[in-house]
């Protein structure tokens, strides 16, 4: 199947979803490759955490899901608008409540669904001026409708002082 079609199939299903539930991130960081594996979970005020060996999804000083990156060394959280089909995201401290300007010009996102794969780049948001930022955002809706299928697994991939990190973002739905 094309390409083209594979997007046009997978806006059509991803619509559904992102009406239906959130996402949440999970995390993958440079150098560890441990993941935490979907499990039975309890919803409290909080949020809902996943026991005393599990993740919990809290949510990042912008509001949006976190991404461990490093063993926790940085975070990355990304909130999307569905109305507006933007993804932002924002790179955090260790303790996720920080910005941490870095000087990159954009941050890489790859899409797999089965065996095709595709990359996008999110671009920087800076002040007119400034040299580093914090903040990535882009309204590419075909980005927007793949990050937000849950038959797509994204990876994004961004350099923090010199150092490359990696993390997955999931998502499942309430």
């Amino acid at each position: 199947m094309k390409i083209g079609k594979l997007l046009l199939v997978l806006c059509a299903l991803a619509v559904p979803f992102t009406l239906s539930g959130c996402n949440t991130a999970k995390t993958d960081t440079a150098g560890n490759g441990e993941h935490v594996d979907d499990h039975g979970h309890d919803h409290g005020e909080d949020g809902h955490s996943h026991g005393e060996e599990g993740h919990s999804h809290e949510l990042g000083p912008h509001g949006g899901h976190l991404i461990e990156l490093g063993g926790e060394k940085y975070h990355l959280e990304w909130e999307h608008d569905d109305e507006a089909k933007v993804l932002t995201f924002y790179v955090l401290d260790g303790d996720a409540k920080k910005d941490v300007p870095i000087a990159d010009e954009n941050i890489k996102i790859t899409i797999a669904v089965g065996e095709d794969k595709k990359e996008f780049e999110v671009p920087a948001v800076r002040a007119e001026g400034e040299d580093k930022t914090a903040k990535f955002e882009t309204k590419d809706a075909d980005l927007f409708a793949l990050v937000t299928a849950d038959e797509a697994k994204a990876t994004v991939t961004l350099e923090i002082e010199g150092t490359p990190f990696e993390g997955e973002i999931e998502h499942h739905a309430h």
